[in-house]
């Protein structure tokens, strides 16, 4: 039976503060390589054209492609996905925040899929620095310096943290360097700017574990266990991110 299907579905991103004449060329790519590092599947995304009135990028993604977008973009919604595409998220917003604009995107079906608040950004008051007890955990790989504290980088997945532990401390854990997940307990300062997105400033380490693979497989069976009435549902990111916007999850 021959494919019925269009060969490709579009998106729409709009930003209302500019049109396609008044926009600078320069700041429009940045919004497209955003956009771009959101939406993913790079060899199948592609720009088809600017609409006129407000600033319109329609985005055509070719249909086998489509579902993988689809799901990339209800993760980013909801503040999950992979680490460039959250960073794209957020520099989207300070965007549109800078150009006093807001944003949308879009779905083939005119549904929105999310929604870059932008200027509605800078009635959010920024709020901290707080201290704060908290633990992260990754590979270490970087240790040492001249001060006591010293600087201990830990790489997590895509992103490294930087923080701060004792000479005696930092010794400890260099002997786990680039091999083990190690698990640190501390205090930092952190810090909401007027986007809703926190930032560390600093933190000390007080003490850390070694986590064994054996303890992480075991950590998650025991969280698979837990009974939970969102486990019934179809669409599970999508309610979560209905009940973030006040939005009716389709």
């Amino acid at each position: 039976m021959a494919n019925t299907h269009t060969p490709f579905r579009e998106y729409r991103f709009e930003i209302d503060a500019f049109s396609p004449e008044t926009i600078p060329l320069s700041r429009l790519s940045q919004y497209l390589a955003d956009l771009a590092r959101i939406m993913g599947e790079n060899a199948n995304v592609h720009l088809n054209r600017i609409e006129p009135g407000s600033t319109v990028p329609v985005i055509r993604v070719d249909f086998e492609a489509e579902p993988k977008v689809r799901d990339r973009l209800r993760l980013v919604k909801v503040g999950e996905g992979p680490p460039e595409a959250k960073r794209a998220y957020k520099e989207i917003n300070k965007k549109l925040l800078e150009d006093n604009a807001n944003g949308v995107l879009l779905d083939p079906d005119k549904s929105k899929v999310i929604r870059f608040p932008g200027r509605d950004a800078a009635n959010q008051l920024e709020f901290g620095p707080i201290r704060q007890t908290s633990t992260f955990q990754g590979i270490p790989i970087k240790v040492g310096g001249e001060r006591d504290p010293v600087p201990l980088h830990l790489e997590d997945g895509e992103r490294t943290y930087i923080l701060w532990a004792s000479r005696r401390i930092a010794k400890a854990i260099a002997s786990y360097l680039f091999v083990s997940v190690v698990r640190v307990e501390g205090k930092g300062r952190f810090m909401r700017d007027r986007t809703g997105e926190w930032e560390m400033l600093d933190f000390y380490v007080n003490d850390f574990d070694v986590l064994k693979e054996g303890d992480i497989r075991h950590d998650l069976d025991r969280l698979r266990e837990i009974p939970a009435k969102w486990k019934q549902e179809k669409d599970p990111l999508a309610k979560l991110a209905a009940l973030r916007t006040g939005e009716r999850a389709r």
